[in-house]
């Protein structure tokens, strides 16, 4: 009773309602730090993707592959020079050949080499190594999500198993989800997906998230590692992937690629921790 007495005499008592409106001022100002960080819209041309509370952190992730585009202005801004450049060749599907050749001076300008078109702007780059995409995201402020956190966002947040648009791998016959290989691989493509080779970004719908060509396309690099050889796991699948030779538009399957490695089917985009 006597420190309760104490504590509501005059001069203590005043001091103890500033300390009270101290409390409740701290309060708010931290509750609405938390609301503008949870509600805080993600950077442009990025998606939010929300975690799952233990190995999965919050991320912002690319809606998009990386495009030529997007390449271009980092290279501008650097004068980096990529391995494919460095080495003189890179490796080129060839449809003749049915199988994966080098070819003199492709690079992620011409993906095809130097005799083909040249890539288009809105095209995701490839022909890129595991440094020369570390080097975009370094200089773009971001990095390159783990193969479980790609999973993670292509799933939807581990709602679906196998495709980012539901249980069915075309749900309708008549509007393609993606990006990849109708028919005999790699002797006959229908194209019924609209497009023989590559697609620019947005050809296709998004998923829920936002995301686009998450399946189908190009690959994309990871920076989870096959422990057996320390190549790196690649996702998504891409143009050049069939039912019958290479289901890699169903995100659990799993390809491996050397660091050093460039090919013109395999892209990649980025992720930012959500802070």
């Amino acid at each position: 009773m006597k420190h309760f007495h104490l504590l509501n005499s005059g001069k203590n008592t005043g001091l103890i309602r500033i300390h009270i409106i101290l409390m409740c001022l701290s309060f708010a100002a931290c509750q609405e730090s938390v609301e503008e960080t949870a509600s805080a819209p993600a950077p442009e041309g990025m998606v939010t993707i929300k975690g799952n509370g233990a190995d999965i952190p919050d991320l912002y992730m690319d809606a998009t592959e990386v495009t030529t585009a997007d390449y271009k202005d980092f290279v501008e801004a650097t004068n980096y020079k990529t391995e494919a450049e460095d080495f003189g060749w890179s490796g080129v599907f060839s449809k003749d050949s049915l199988g994966w050749l080098p070819v003199d001076d492709a690079t992620w300008r011409f993906p095809l080499g130097p005799d083909s078109a040249a890539a288009q702007p809105e095209h995701p780059v490839t022909q890129l190594s595991m440094r020369d995409v570390r080097a975009y995201a370094e200089w773009a402020g971001k990095r390159l999500p783990t193969e479980a956190e790609w999973i993670w966002a292509a799933s939807q947040g581990g709602q679906f198993p196998e495709f980012p648009w539901g249980k069915e791998m075309v749900p309708d016959p008549e509007n393609y989800p993606g990006n990849w290989w109708q028919g005999p691989f790699p002797y006959e493509d229908a194209v019924l997906d609209g497009f023989p080779g590559i697609a620019p970004v947005k050809s296709f719908p998004p998923a829920d998230n936002g995301l686009y060509d998450i399946s189908g396309n190009v690959w994309e690099w990871t920076t989870s590692k096959k422990s057996a050889t320390g190549e790196f796991v690649i996702k998504g699948g891409s143009f050049l992937c069939s039912t019958s030779y290479c289901t890699g538009f169903n995100f659990q399957q799993r390809q491996f690629t050397p660091a050093d490695s460039g090919l013109n089917h395999l892209g990649f985009r980025c992720v930012k921790d959500a802070k």
